[in-house]
């Protein structure tokens, strides 16, 4: 009896110790995979905010305006990389004698990081993911732009999915913009410039495929953003013969939901299971800087969105 008591006490604590070990190594995974695409999911926020107006004057009553737009997000060095650090991490390592080392996030090169992690007496190793390696971020997306009752304009934005690389991009947005003008001059005087409230909803969908990696329990190969992101913005522009400048400023307010891919049924419910624990709500400032040119029907326009970001949109438009 006291052998056998022995020998169950033994596998209680291996048991005990390789379940400890599996709850560091999905704690480090979190921990590291929230570092990886958090700046590619804020950055989808500015690619998503920006270029819903080309005026905050008010359309007249079921006048369209369909528009053909090219955004471009511009990487900056600070957030294509993060920083990993041993003693941060509950059971992973670096290869080497190094204890820090850079890794790119979704938005950085194409270096990497080796590491290992044990599960008791199993020792693993895999490359941290690589990034998009590009300088900026281009897509199309189309949108439509109505004219209603009291100076009221609704705007639906849609970007099919698009592949950037390794990076799928998808976006449905709506927008609705108020002229205010009307409410603080009279109705028969010519403003010197006008002036509107603007409130948008985008839906968004950002994935990353990245080189496998291995554990034990299965493989992670991907990971995805589903953001929801609301926009409000008081914008005023002025007209100049055929020249209209705008300019604005906003504040984003914008909620993520991560979830990894891979192999292992069991692997995936305990991450997918902790990144819910991530999912919160970021509020973001930005400014907005265009300009558009008339042409009879049609018009072209360009404008910058400042803040975490930069984001510059040029587009097309037809007015019917």
């Amino acid at each position: 009896m006291y052998r056998l008591s022995l020998f169950f006490i033994f596998i209680s604590s291996t048991v005990f110790a390789q379940i400890e070990d599996l709850v560091g190594v999905t704690q480090d995974l979190v921990f590291l995979s929230e570092q990886y695409v958090t700046p590619a999911a804020e950055a989808a926020v500015y690619q998503s905010s920006g270029g819903w107006y080309t005026s905050a004057k008010a359309k007249d009553l079921w006048d369209f305006e369909f528009s053909l737009q090219g955004n471009m997000l511009f990487v900056k060095s600070k957030y294509d990389s993060f920083l990993i650090d041993e003693s941060k991490l509950y059971n992973l390592t670096i290869q080497g004698d190094e204890t820090t080392a850079y890794s790119p996030t979704a938005l950085g090169g194409d270096d990497f990081v080796p590491l290992e992690g044990h599960i008791g007496d199993y020792t693993f190793e895999f490359d941290s993911p690589e990034g998009l390696n590009e300088s900026n971020v281009k897509h199309a997306q189309l949108q439509v732009a109505m004219g209603l009752w009291k100076g009221t304009t609704v705007i639906v934005r849609y970007s099919p999915e698009i592949k950037i690389k390794k990076t799928d991009y998808q976006i449905l947005g709506f927008g609705l913009q108020h002229n205010l003008n009307q409410w603080f001059q009279k109705s028969n005087a010519q403003p010197t410039f006008n002036l509107a409230a603007l409130v948008s909803y985008s839906n968004y969908s950002v994935s990353n495929t990245f080189s496998a990696v291995s554990t034990p329990l299965g493989s992670l190969n991907t990971i995805s953003v589903d953001g929801k992101s609301w926009a409000f913005n008081l914008l005023a522009s002025k007209e100049f013969s055929n020249w209209t400048i705008s300019s604005a400023l906003g504040l984003t307010s914008s909620s993520f939901e991560y979830i990894m891919g891979g192999e292992g049924e069991g692997l995936l419910e305990t991450l997918n299971s902790a990144l819910e624990n991530l999912a919160d709500s970021k509020s973001m400032f930005k400014a907005d800087l265009g300009v558009d040119y008339r042409f009879h029907d049609f018009s072209f326009n360009s404008m910058i969105t400042f803040g975490k970001f930069t984001n510059l949109i040029v587009g097309i438009n037809y007015n019917l």
